[in-house]
């Protein structure tokens, strides 16, 4: 089976050393992608998306600090691990570079086989981080009590079995589709809109309410909420997703346990969780895809059912009722 070559990008306007250094990291088993100037570096950055980039700091035109810094600002390249090449080697410089956010900065001269090192123990950081975050997304996908898809452009990556459920299909029946054809036909220029700005990054989040397509081809009001994120360096958009029908199908699953006369919903059952496992509204706000607001009144809300007034009487509520094990 094929291994993957890890890629470099490699910028430095000298040809001897972008030539040497190019070599040797060919012959350890990179793939070496080359660029002569910072212009170029930044081209080829957003083109190709290396697995890591090194890049001499004193160069015409734009310096390495300015690649830096344009990349930065970029959702997909902002992420790439990035390593300073320079022959100045002061305190001051060093200090600046990696005030800068870069990851590494390595002197000159140098020993080819520090600067292996130093790549691949970037690679491996940034591959543990990825790996980390995948986990994430799977566990809100898996956990969440709304439908939750992952959308690469308007195909989904990723369903969760709460999105298929609400359409009546089977996830692997979902993933791989186009959104849009399970979208009532007065409702794709909408949704296609709002996919495509927070897509290209003009806005960083939307939510809008469309009919859906069900299997059984009756439509359904859906309440939808994308937002964009990078994921294993690659842009994608998040999105939450319920409708009536599955707000109170969910709930009735988890209100089947009497609890008095409290009766929470499916919304309240996911936050009083997340209240009872420490986060902040911010942190859950950010993990349901919802707005600190919404949070805060759901909180309330849960604070006023239940007789509590703080996050610990809460929990303590929620054990003492059985509804959570800590």
């Amino acid at each position: 089976m094929d291994v993957k070559q890890n890629t470099v990008l490699l910028v430095e306007d000298d040809i001897d050393l972008r030539e040497t250094i190019s070599e040797y990291l060919n012959g350890v088993g990179f793939e070496v992608i080359l660029a002569e100037n910072g212009s170029l570096g930044i081209q080829k950055a957003i083109q190709h998306r290396p697995d890591v980039i090194v890049c001499d700091i004193s160069m015409p035109g734009i310096t390495g600090y300015e690649v830096f810094n344009m990349l930065h600002q970029i959702n997909t390249t902002s992420v790439i691990p990035f390593i300073f090449l320079s022959a100045k080697a002061s305190k001051e410089d060093i200090l600046l570079g990696l005030h800068l956010g870069a990851d590494d900065y390595i002197p000159k001269p140098f020993e080819f086989g520090e600067l292996v090192k130093v790549i691949r123990r970037r690679i491996e950081n940034r591959q543990r981080i990825n790996e980390v975050n995948d986990e994430k997304f799977h566990a809100i996908l898996n956990n969440s009590y709304s439908g939750t898809i992952i959308l690469k452009g308007q195909v989904i990556e990723h369903a969760n079995k709460q999105f298929a459920d609400m359409l009546g299909y089977y996830q692997q029946e979902i993933v791989g589709n186009n959104l849009i054809n399970f979208v009532n036909k007065d409702d794709i220029r909408a949704v296609s809109d709002s996919i495509a700005k927070c897509e290209q990054g003009a806005i960083k989040d939307f939510e809008l309410e469309f009919k859906a397509i069900h299997k059984n081809s009756n439509l359904i009001d859906v309440r939808f909420k994308g937002s964009n994120v990078v994921f294993n360096g690659e842009k994608r958009i998040v999105s939450s997703c319920s409708s009536e029908v599955d707000v109170l199908k969910t709930a009735s699953a988890k209100e089947g346990k009497k609890v008095g006369q409290v009766k929470l919903s499916a919304r309240e059952l996911e936050i009083l969780t997340l209240v009872c496992q420490g986060l902040t509204n911010a942190q859950i706000a950010e993990k349901l895809f919802l707005s600190e607001r919404t949070v805060e009144g759901h909180r309330a809300r849960l604070f006023d059912k239940t007789g509590t007034n703080s996050a610990v009487s809460l929990a303590m509520w929620a054990v003492r009722n059985k509804i959570i094990n800590l």
